[in-house]
C-alpha cells in the first residue's frame, strides 16, 4: 500500500500531492506485482522545492520493464507529465548495477527522497567512494575545459551567461567531493564557508553568484570569469589528486 501521508512533509502544493497519489495508484493498477516501489526524490523532497516550477521527480522500480510494461504506462505518464510529473523507470537490477556509472545521481537521490509505495530502494543503496570521486573529478574537468574554450571560441562574449549556466552543477559537484573527505554528505548550507579549507577561492565563488542578481559591467565579468576558471580549476586538482591520496 502506499504512504502518502509522508507527501505532508514535502513543499508540494495540494493539488500537487493529490495529482501525485493519483499518478501512483494509477501505476500500481497498471503494473500490479511488477511494481516494486514508487519514489519521490530530487527537489520535490527537499525545502527548496518551488510549486508549479519545479519537477516532480519519480523514480518507479520494476521487477522487469519490457516493451509491453513501457506501452501499460503510456496513459498514466501522459497525464502526469501534464502536471509536471516525470517519472524514472528502472528495474532494480538497473539501479544496483548503474551505482558506477551514475554515482552523483543516486547519491543525491539517497540524500533527498520519500518512498511512497513499497521498500525504500535507496536507503542501503551502497555507492563506492572511488566512484563518486571519479564522476566528479570527471563533471569539473569537463567544466574546466568547456569554460576555456568558450572564452577562447567566442572572444570574451557571454561569460556571465556561461559562468550562471554552470554555477549549480559545479557547487553540487564541489559539495559531493568535498564530502568525500568527511565520509557524510555536506550540507548546502556549508559549501561556501567550507571551500576556504580546501583552497577554492570563496570571494570568487561569492562573486560568480552574485551575476544571477546584480548587472555587472563587462570588464568586471571579465575579471570574475578569470576568478571563476581558477575555483574550478583548483576543484579539478583537489579531487584529482584524492584519487592518489586517499584511493
Amino acid at each position: 500500500m502506499g504512504d502518502f501521508e509522508i507527501l505532508e512533509k514535502s513543499k508540494l502544493s495540494e493539488a500537487e500531492r493529490m495529482a501525485v497519489e493519483r499518478f501512483c495508484w494509477e501505476v500500481r493498477e497498471n503494473l500490479e506485482q511488477n511494481l516494486m516501489s514508487i519514489t519521490l526524490y530530487g527537489s520535490s523532497a527537499r525545502d527548496d522545492y518551488m510549486p508549479g516550477r519545479s519537477d516532480i521527480n519519480l523514480l518507479v522500480l520494476t521487477s522487469s520493464l519490457g516493451f509491453s510494461t513501457m506501452q501499460s504506462l503510456l496513459d498514466p505518464i501522459a497525464r502526469g507529465l501534464r502536471v509536471g510529473i516525470h517519472p524514472l523507470l528502472m528495474t532494480e537490477a538497473d539501479l544496483l548495477s548503474s551505482t558506477d556509472i551514475f554515482p552523483v545521481k543516486f547519491l543525491s537521490m539517497k540524500e533527498s527522497h520519500y518512498t511512497l509505495w513499497g521498500e525504500d530502494p535507496l536507503e542501503e543503496l551502497s555507492i563506492a567512494r572511488e566512484h563518486i570521486r571519479l564522476r566528479c573529478e570527471q563533471e569539473i574537468m569537463n567544466l574546466l575545459l568547456r569554460l576555456r574554450r568558450h572564452y577562447v571560441y567566442h572572444g570574451g562574449w557571454n561569460l556571465a551567461d556561461k559562468i550562471v549556466g554552470s554555477l549549480t552543477g559545479f557547487m553540487e559537484n564541489l559539495r559531493y567531493a568535498m564530502s568525500l573527505d568527511l565520509d557524510q554528505v555536506m550540507d548546502r548550507s556549508q559549501v561556501l564557508a567550507s571551500a576556504e579549507k580546501y583552497g577554492i577561492p570563496v570571494a570568487a565563488l561569492s562573486r560568480a553568484m552574485a551575476l544571477k542578481f546584480e548587472p555587472t559591467p563587462r570588464d568586471e565579468i571579465e575579471k570574475i570569469y578569470e576568478e571563476y576558471l581558477v575555483a574550478v580549476e583548483r576543484a579539478a586538482r583537489m579531487v584529482d589528486a584524492w584519487g592518489s591520496d586517499k584511493g
